[in-house]
């Protein structure tokens, strides 16, 4: 990311980082667990790949409009980066190199770690003092919000898959050694 590091906020979510990255993957998921997102257009078809364009029509407390984000690394079941190329609300004359991260990793047991990091540079004096007043504030609120609707929907489908009977895949516990849900102590 080429923007200055703002934000990093975390949480752990009751799923497997598998289940966790296949509504990562489909940017179609998005408004079902990212409440400010009303509308997700992917300009090219599929899973997210490093290059691929998604417009999302957006509602930031009232303020409304479109955020065009571009994947610019992926690595599977671990990592996804976008930029924001562009913005209808003026994010972009505030701030230069606006990007976030989601990183998750494997806590064991069935859960997961989802990190999201936000990255960006204020533009002028005005946007660095806005910054430092209020929109990082703003912004933490937003990403928490994120990663809590995050966790919602992987919790709802694990839960949703254990009721069914589906299997679950291998796990990795924290020691390295491979157990099956069945095997859990």
């Amino acid at each position: 990311m080429n923007g200055k590091h703002q934000i990093q906020r975390s949480l752990e979510i009751s799923a497997t980082p598998e289940a966790v990255w296949a509504i990562l993957e489909d940017s179609t998921r998005l408004p079902e667990w990212a409440a400010v997102v009303e509308e997700v257009t992917c300009r090219v078809p599929g899973r997210e790949a490093v290059g691929s364009v998604r417009e999302c029509r957006v509602d930031f407390a009232g303020r409304t409009g479109t955020i065009v984000e571009r994947c610019v690394e992926l690595i599977p079941k671990t990592k996804v980066a976008y930029v924001v190329d562009d913005d209808s609300l003026g994010f972009n004359k505030l701030f230069a190199d606006y990007g976030f991260t989601i990183t998750l990793e494997d806590s064991g047991l069935r859960r997961t770690t989802a990190r999201m990091d936000t990255y960006y540079t204020p533009r002028n004096i005005v946007s660095a003092a806005m910054n430092s007043v209020l929109m990082r504030r703003k912004f933490a609120v937003t990403v928490d919000g994120l990663l809590q609707g995050l966790q919602r929907l992987a919790e709802e489908h694990a839960s949703a898959n254990r009721l069914a009977g589906t299997p679950s895949p291998p796990e990795t516990n924290p020691s390295g050694d491979v157990t099956l849900g069945a095997a859990r102590s």
